[in-house]
């Protein structure tokens, strides 16, 4: 099940700020796939602080049916970053941005999204996850 700009259309009423960032070619008439969009998300400063923090993410759609998206941080910036469940730059490659820029952690979660059956494993379905894990830490991380 490929990712369309029609379903990206249905998702922004919640996500104003969601936008394609890379397609993928298709044969006439279909759809181009969506290989990779664009979205803010408020989610808590971390490093055991509550305050609030807009995080503005890359996310790979290519493999959505097969794995969990990988997801970048292309702000703030990876130095005032302090949630536990980020992977400091260094960690990952974002060819999007073509550069090393902080990525999410998935651990327990990349295991629920492969058990879930491929009709759920949607980009909103990714985005309830990153919302989640942006607004609680698991301290026992080893990423920061």
């Amino acid at each position: 099940m490929s990712l369309t700009e029609e379903s990206i259309a249905r998702l922004r009423p919640t996500y104003p700020s969601l936008v394609v960032l890379a397609l993928g070619n298709a044969p006439a008439p279909q759809p181009k796939k969506v290989l990779a969009v664009r979205v803010t998300v408020d989610g808590i400063r971390g490093g055991r602080s509550t305050a609030r923090c807009a995080y503005r993410l890359i996310i790979d759609t290519s493999t959505m049916s097969t794995e969990i998206p990988p997801v970048w941080i292309a702000d703030p910036p990876d130095d005032e970053i302090k949630h536990v469940n980020i992977w400091r730059a260094s960690h990952s490659f974002c060819r999007w941005a073509g550069a090393d820029l902080p990525s999410i952690c998935w651990h327990t979660y990349a295991r629920a999204w492969s058990k879930a059956p491929v009709a759920w494993r949607t980009l909103g379905a990714a985005l309830e996850y990153v919302k989640q894990l942006l607004n609680t830490e698991n301290h026992e991380s080893v990423t920061r």
